[in-house]
């Protein structure tokens, strides 16, 4: 599928968005682990909608990181992205980190929102279950927390043994930006759960079945706080399955998106 790469300016900050498609808006917003590749998953979704994929505030690709102290700044961040693109309420769906975004954006802006998708999400603590630290395990131990097979060419692939300087520079500028999101409380609102009631739009939430950095029973809170939320599980996947499993993800998505 034909893409392309630009800049655009939000309120003096520099943002690369990727942009791919035709249709209706579908906002995607990433995870900690970086951003700035258009993803086959993208293709998928891009038969059907234009796809927006923007680069958060301070990692490979934006400006902004010191902008950015917490997940309410970022919010404040895409709504005015938002009102930038001209866009009044596109679906939005979001991975990760993303996916806390995009809870955040429809818990307190729900009227820009039109349809939700959460998939693996962090921004809630489940006592027992709580989010794996993402920082400080090594490679291996971190592509066993992230992917179903961390011995895949995929895995290694993304979480090297021996990352690049060019692989290690973004590495380091994701995390980074994404401990001043999320460092204290670790990578959860402790007042989003109570709020969560408040999401208007039909929510869909995937989950990897074999998560081990955000466990499935955070689905389960996510699914448990919106009302008339639906839930799909993606087989043979961890934490990524827009990259593990991008097919299946796109269907159950897509099959949401048309109903």
């Amino acid at each position: 599928m034909d893409h392309h790469e630009e800049f655009i300016g939000v309120r003096g900050i520099r943002i690369k968005v990727l942009r791919g498609g035709s249709g209706a808006p579908l906002l995607y917003l990433h995870g900690a682990g970086g951003a700035g590749v258009w993803l086959p998953f993208f293709d998928l979704l891009a038969k059907d909608f234009t796809v927006l994929a923007p680069v958060h505030p301070g990692f490979a690709g934006s400006d902004g990181y010191d902008e950015i102290d917490d997940i309410h700044d970022l919010v404040f961040h895409y709504i005015n992205l938002l009102d930038t693109l001209g866009l009044e309420r596109p679906i939005v769906i979001g991975s990760s980190l993303g996916g806390w975004l995009a809870a955040e954006m429809a818990v307190h802006h729900r009227e820009r929102v039109s349809k939700l998708v959460l998939i693996d999400a962090c921004g809630l603590k489940v006592e027992g279950k709580p989010i794996a630290d993402f920082f400080a395990p090594s490679p291996p131990e971190l592509r066993r927390l992230v992917f179903h097979d961390a011995e895949s060419e995929l895995a290694r692939a993304a979480v090297p043994d021996t990352p690049s300087a060019e692989q290690l520079d973004a590495i380091l500028r994701a995390r980074q930006a994404a401990a001043r999101i999320g460092w204290n409380p670790f990578m959860y609102d402790p007042k989003l759960r109570q709020r969560l009631f408040r999401i208007a739009a039909p929510t869909l939430i995937v989950w990897g079945e074999d998560d081990r950095l955000v466990p499935i029973e955070h689905a389960k809170a996510y699914q448990a706080g919106i009302a008339n939320s639906q839930f799909r599980a993606i087989e043979k996947s961890g934490h990524v399955p827009v990259l593990e499993n991008s097919t299946q993800t796109a269907r159950v998505i897509m099959q949401f998106l048309k109903s």
